[in-house]
């Protein structure tokens, strides 16, 4: 089965959003409780997390999909500022 070019975009596109609904998840899920009561480990955890976010996004994949997950991490940075 041959993809064409928009079928492959839109595969990358969809595993981008559920990467990016999963890093907005888990942020929730490690750091909500904590009340803005950070420990080095929670900031160190946070950056390695999105490091590895980030760096799985190919910077081939497109504009629009760099601007999605730069618009997560804003979103995420605007809740949990002590993180970054």
């Amino acid at each position: 089965m041959i993809l064409a070019r928009g079928d492959y975009e839109n595969m990358l596109k969809d595993s981008l959003i559920q990467k990016l609904s999963w890093l907005e998840e888990e942020f929730h899920f490690l750091f909500n409780f904590k009340k803005r009561n950070y420990s080095q480990k929670d900031r160190d955890l946070a950056n390695l997390i999105i490091k590895n976010i980030t760096e799985s996004v190919n910077s081939s994949e497109g504009v629009r999909m760099r601007e999605l997950l730069i618009d997560t991490l804003k979103s995420i940075e605007s809740i949990y500022p002590e993180l970054f």
